[in-house]
């Protein structure tokens, strides 16, 4: 794209983002080269129409943005935003909430929260992609990239220090749950999920993401 070309020339590698991506698109960051944080956003801002994470591997993780799932995405941060302001505490991010995880890479759940432990005040106001370490994050299932790429990076998550995630699949009503002791399990058609351990007291009505 001439866009992304234009606007990241100055920093001495362009990365190649075609218009439509398929499943995901794997760049291989070449050797010695040290993405700045202009740098970064330059290439986030000239590819608006993609999510870009970096892998362990230092790859750039491509792929679509997508309309479907973000009903579901939206409704979850509802409810986890409910049980915050009932006393749950710590706080709650969107998809544009980034993280380093401590491995070397950069992930953006579709949403995700953070412990008042984790989460000083000493970092407001917020700005990322955040140095800390999300608590739970939630990621719903894209119809674009095969169920086995979106497990994998849900075993990035917690490898990466992440406690409880949930890959959440609205068109077969299944969810995937993950614990910090590698623990799996699928779930099908839940009436509800439970903060568990992570966060005490939260229960996710299935009824109120699913219909």
């Amino acid at each position: 794209m001439s866009e992304v070309r234009e606007s990241t020339a100055v920093y001495g590698w362009v990365p190649t983002i075609p218009d439509e991506v398929e499943g995901q698109l794997l760049i291989t960051l070449p050797d010695g080269f040290e993405f700045s944080e202009d740098w970064w956003e330059q290439t986030r801002e000239a590819n608006r129409h993609v999510r870009i994470e970096l892998t362990p591997a230092r790859e750039m993780r491509v792929a679509m943005v997508s309309w479907e799932g973000s009903r579901e995405t939206a409704r979850m941060s509802y409810l986890v935003i409910s049980w915050i302001l009932d006393g749950g505490g710590g706080e709650t991010f969107d998809s544009a909430g980034g993280y380093d995880l401590p491995a070397g890479f950069r992930k953006f759940p579709d949403g995700s929260w953070v412990s008042p432990e984790r989460m000083p005040e000493a970092t407001r106001p917020y700005r990322g992609p955040y140095s800390v370490i999300p608590d739970l994050i939630w990621e719903v299932r894209s119809p674009g990239q095969s169920l086995g790429q979106q497990q994998e990076k849900m075993v990035e998550w917690i490898e990466g220090g992440v406690r409880l995630a949930w890959l959440i699949d609205p068109y077969q009503r299944i969810v995937w749950v993950y614990r910090a002791d590698g623990g799996v399990q699928q779930l099908d058609d839940p009436a509800e999920l439970s903060g568990e351990d992570v966060c005490p007291g939260l229960v996710i009505d299935m009824s109120v993401v699913w219909d």
